[in-house]
């Protein structure tokens, strides 16, 4: 397939090409993921959402990071694959399942005065801090690891949101080096799958200011279950209460703790697009 009809996503600024290939007709090789989201060479993400239908009404989020490395979920892309699911008809009403690699995920949207998804809440599943859920080699009993950035010691605590994270408590998130501390952490023995890391300030009960470095795409605007990893982090230490507010460069994105972890965030789309494959090489 040389032409690739694509839509130009982001939730909260942490951007996606999502396309339709209902039929699982596509073959989405790595080359083909890193070649779209290079940016100054192709069209530029954060990753690629091919969307892949499972029969009887349901269908698969087939989500690939920037180097073409399959995470086991993302609450950012998971918010677009709804609206453009919802918006074309694909999925009906205002709810449905989506199966995504870390289970299926129960999501609600909401509509503008347009009648178009404008904000999706998702049941992003109970948070784990098992070690083993992560994973992670830990100590018995230990919800944290010990890692040495610059010289100085921070406690980087642990949770599963169907993916692996590190929760790091800083001073100022802005002074924060991510690029070089969040690839030492994210490459950390300890952790053998790789782990996401956010670095957090806590404003008050209700509000969290953080930066996060993703596992196969770097520094990214926003992350949905990095969000929900904090929040559910923070709430665990009893630094906040269970409706948390977490204000990442991209934007604010709300989590509410209680069985379940459930994020709410915007999902925009921002262009439709023909892309010449032949003209990235592939």
């Amino acid at each position: 397939m040389s032409r690739l009809e694509i839509v130009k996503a982001h939730g909260a600024s942490n951007d996606f090409l999502v396309f339709e290939d209902l039929e699982d007709a596509f073959d989405l090789d790595d080359l083909t993921v890193t070649r779209l989201c290079e940016r100054r060479r192709g069209v530029g993400a954060d990753g690629v959402i091919r969307v892949v239908a499972l029969g009887s009404g349901r269908v698969f989020m087939d989500h690939r990071n920037a180097d073409a490395s399959r995470p086991e979920m993302c609450g950012n892309g998971v918010r677009c694959f709804a609206k453009f699911c919802f918006d074309r008809g694909i999925l009906t009403g205002t709810e449905a399942t989506i199966e995504t690699r870390s289970g299926p995920k129960h999501v609600v949207v909401h509509h503008d005065a347009r009648g178009r998804v404008c904000r999706v809440s998702v049941d992003m599943g109970p948070p784990s801090f098992e070690p083993q859920e992560i994973p992670v080699t830990a100590g018995p009993g230990d919800e944290s690891v010990r890692v040495h950035l610059d010289d100085s010691g921070h406690d980087a605590w642990f949770a599963s949101m169907g993916n692996p994270h590190a929760v790091l408590f800083v001073e100022d998130p802005e002074a924060v080096p991510v690029a070089a501390w969040g690839a030492t952490v994210e490459t950390d023995d300890r952790f053998p799958h790789g782990v996401n890391v956010s670095f957090v300030r806590v404003l008050d009960r209700g509000h969290v200011r953080a930066r996060v470095w993703e596992r196969g795409v770097g520094e990214t605007m926003a992350c949905g279950t990095g969000a929900c990893a904090v929040a559910a982090v923070s709430h665990r230490l009893e630094h906040v209460g269970r409706h948390v507010t977490v204000s990442l460069p991209g934007g604010d994105l709300l989590v509410d703790l209680g069985d379940t972890v459930v994020l709410t965030g915007p999902a925009v789309e921002v262009f439709t697009a023909t892309v010449d494959t032949r003209a990235l090489g592939l």
